[in-house]
């Protein structure tokens, strides 16, 4: 469903994501692990176009999220002036293509067949953000509610406002969640008299009134008292059992051990080891790993 290809980010001279590849495939729970600033944020929010990134492509369902990265398509490359100059003394072909690749050289000025053909590839596999963002739905630390507005009208806002659903169709959707979660008479707060995890409840299933078929997590109980992280664990839970497609980023150990699929473990930028719950945490290959377990455990 979500394929990541060779994906960098650099914010000034600090590279926070670094050659970055993975699939996301459909109805898969992938738990993202790792060390405070290594990067995991950094991926999810680029996965939902928050962040662009610096080099790489993201694919959503065959659609590609992002500007096409030249990198990665040798044709693209081959219709550079830069590719024609170092090919026309004896350069060998795939050694240009290493070398432009290594150097960075298409930043250069291009001619109007690589301009016209990188234009073309875009338009041909091209996702709009914004249908984007309504089948990808994202969960935040700090739960981004409106604090002016009700608990139905924050969960009915989007959907009415994108015009995907009447305003009865949209609260009678919003009850059946409410109630879903255990906070149906909740509705007519405002979220200042929530406690937290009843916060974090409630940004969650605003998310799933659009009715997305991913769901992303960015260490959602991070922001919470200790005894409020398990209702909103149980939330998450019982969201995973539906099959929903969910990328989470958490520090929650167990829930990763319990619920994921898939288990990515991240420091520096990349993702250094990958594997069922199983292999992560019971049998580590890297070191990085074992230290990381060794702290959290």
């Amino acid at each position: 469903m979500i394929n990541v290809k060779n994906l960098y980010k650099d914010f000034g001279k600090c590279r926070v994501i670094d050659a970055l590849s993975c699939d996301i495939k459909d109805n898969e729970c992938v738990v993202v692990i790792g060390p405070s600033g290594s990067g995991k944020s950094t991926f999810l929010r680029c996965l939902n176009s928050l962040e662009e990134p610096t080099y790489g492509e993201i694919w959503f369902d065959g659609k590609m999220l992002t500007p096409p990265d030249p990198y990665l398509h040798p044709d693209i490359i081959k219709a550079s002036n830069t590719y024609k100059k170092l090919t026309s003394g004896n350069t060998d072909s795939e050694d240009a293509v290493a070398k432009i690749k290594k150097e960075d050289l298409l930043k250069r000025h291009e001619g109007r067949e690589y301009a016209s053909l990188l234009k073309k590839f875009d338009a041909e596999n091209h996702l709009d953000i914004n249908i984007a963002r309504q089948r990808m739905g994202m969960v935040f630390q700090h739960f981004n509610l409106f604090n002016n507005l009700t608990v139905m009208d924050n969960l009915t806002l989007a959907p009415v406002k994108l015009k995907l659903k009447t305003k009865e169709q949209a609260e009678s959707k919003a009850m059946e969640l409410l109630e879903r979660i255990g906070l149906p008479e909740k509705k007519d707060e405002y979220p200042s008299k929530l406690s937290g995890g009843q916060k974090q409840r409630i940004a969650i299933i605003r998310a799933l009134c659009m009715e997305p078929e991913v769901m992303l997590f960015d260490e959602p109980t991070s922001a919470l008292d200790p005894e409020m992280v398990g209702e909103v664990l149980d939330v998450m839970k019982s969201l995973a059992k539906t099959g929903m497609t969910m990328i989470c980023v958490t520090h929650e150990m167990g829930f990763a051990r319990e619920v994921a699929d898939r288990v990515l473990f991240m420091d520096s930028g990349k993702i250094l080891e990958e594997g069922t719950p199983e292999e992560i945490f019971q049998n580590p290959k890297s070191e990085r790993l074992k230290s990381f377990l060794a702290k959290v455990f």
